[in-house]
């Protein structure tokens, strides 16, 4: 696992413009990062990470699964709980596979007199579903403030890594596949920022990573439901 500075400075030499063993300067890093937070989303909305399904919960609680959109309602009080690693240990609940011995990223939003609380408490021992794939997505909006937490999960550390909150010593998400490549998807994408022209290798190695990223030869095949018309 590569860290964001990492990823960013590996970009900018890929661009030439940051020289071997230095960090970039404050303002070339921050544009870099910002440049990746931007590269995920454009990510997400592509599809890469497959197809996002809208979700509305009801109640205090909610379990969410991999590469959902979950909308949380003006005045309510909810979990989100994103799961992350199980035990063998299977426990029937509401109609669903759940396992025991789970833990998993718990986000509460709250509303507290005029305003919204979000509180994330990392890896809590829970009762959850089974852990999603490698590369799902949950994105959720607040109805009242219209801020959105974006969580990425990686399937090697298993984590869920949130995007619009990335600092500079921050696990860079889907760095665990390929860093290398996930700094030439960024150089490519900051190049005309910097005004730099990109090598053959560059553009080769950030066309393996969308490919690795999108074919997802590496993951367990997932049966799906034929449709017939």
């Amino acid at each position: 696992m590569a860290t964001v500075r990492h990823v960013t400075n590996l970009a900018l030499r890929k661009l030439g413009v940051l020289g071997g063993g230095r960090d970039a300067r404050p303002t070339d890093a921050a544009d870099a990062l910002a440049g990746l937070q931007g590269l995920y989303q454009s990510w997400i909305a592509s599809g890469a990470f497959g197809r996002l399904y809208d979700r509305m919960p009801q109640g205090t609680q909610y379990v969410a699964r991999g590469n959902e959109r979950i909308m949380r309602r003006a005045g309510d009080d909810i979990e989100i709980i994103l799961p992350e690693f199980v035990s063998d240990g299977i426990v029937p609940d509401y109609g669903r596979e759940l396992r025991s011995g789970y833990y998993g990223t718990i986000i509460s939003i709250t509303t507290q007199g005029n305003d919204t609380v979000v509180d994330i408490q990392p890896s809590q021992p829970i009762g959850c579903v089974q852990s999603p794939r490698d590369g799902s997505v949950v994105i959720i909006t607040d109805e009242a403030t219209g801020n959105v937490l974006t969580s990425i999960y990686d399937g090697t550390l298993k984590k869920w890594e949130q995007i619009e909150s990335l600092q500079q010593d921050d696990e860079a998400p889907r760095s665990t596949a390929d860093a290398s490549g996930l700094a030439s998807c960024l150089a490519v994408e900051i190049a005309d920022q910097f005004g730099a022209e990109l090598s053959e290798v560059t553009v080769s190695q950030a066309a393996r990573f969308r490919m690795q990223m999108t074919h997802r030869y590496g993951m367990r095949r997932e049966s799906v439901m034929g449709v017939y018309i």
